[in-house]
């Protein structure tokens, strides 16, 4: 009940607070392609990011670990592949061809994401990020009996969020934020429900500067 609660709060919050932000970039539509046309006609910073976005599987908590490298421009915009996996631990017994198996569900995507940033000082970086899953979910079989994945599909996911990033090192920086994961194409031959809020904690290593720097030694 109290998770139930909790979900369905944080649904509706997150919910509202992204269609504000994209009724408030929509109307500043031509400086934010203006800004875009810009940035993308500088030099490229390569980017590497870890982050861990606490969510909900059917209502009960969960944790997503991820791995993104990119590309930067301007400090405005930036895009790249990301790696994502499950690392909670979900377990349910489940009927398969008629018999019960003790199974574990399992999580994992690729994520092209891009991320707009929309204010920057020299510690402070608030951003819009958004990425696309392409990837898999499955029942593992932890019975010594049966085959390994049961219900193994191919899906796709969409997670818009807004984030806030503080650069509390001159090499590295940490922030946090508020998404939602919509499942665009779930799997159909698993119980559990992958749409949900999300919580996103972050870490970014600033490699431009690593390498200026040792250039200068």
């Amino acid at each position: 009940m109290h998770y139930s609660h909790y979900f369905n709060c944080s649904s509706r919050i997150i919910y509202l607070l992204l269609l504000t932000f994209g009724f408030t970039f929509q109307s500043y539509s031509q400086e934010f392609e203006k800004e875009l046309r810009t940035a993308i006609q500088e030099n490229p910073k390569f980017e590497l990011r870890f982050d861990s976005r606490n969510s909900f599987i059917n209502q009960s908590g969960v944790r997503v670990y991820g791995i993104k490298a990119g590309v930067q421009f301007d400090n405005k915009l930036s895009f790249g592949l990301g790696y994502n996996q499950l690392r909670s631990s979900i377990k349910n017994i489940i009927s398969y061809k008629g018999v019960l198996y003790n199974t574990e569900i399992k999580f994992y995507h690729l994520s092209p994401y891009l991320e707009y940033v929309f204010y920057k000082d020299e510690h402070w970086e608030l951003s819009i990020p958004v990425q696309f899953g392409f990837g898999s979910s499955f029942y593992e079989n932890k019975e010594d009996f049966g085959p390994e994945k049961i219900g193994q599909q191919f899906i796709i996911s969409y997670e818009p969020a807004i984030t806030f990033q503080y650069r509390f090192l001159r090499y590295f920086g940490a922030g946090m934020g508020i998404g939602y994961r919509l499942m665009l194409k779930p799997n159909s031959e698993v119980d559990e429900k992958f749409t949900s809020p999300v919580y996103i904690f972050k870490t970014k290593i600033y490699f431009q500067d690593i390498l200026r720097d040792l250039k200068g030694i």
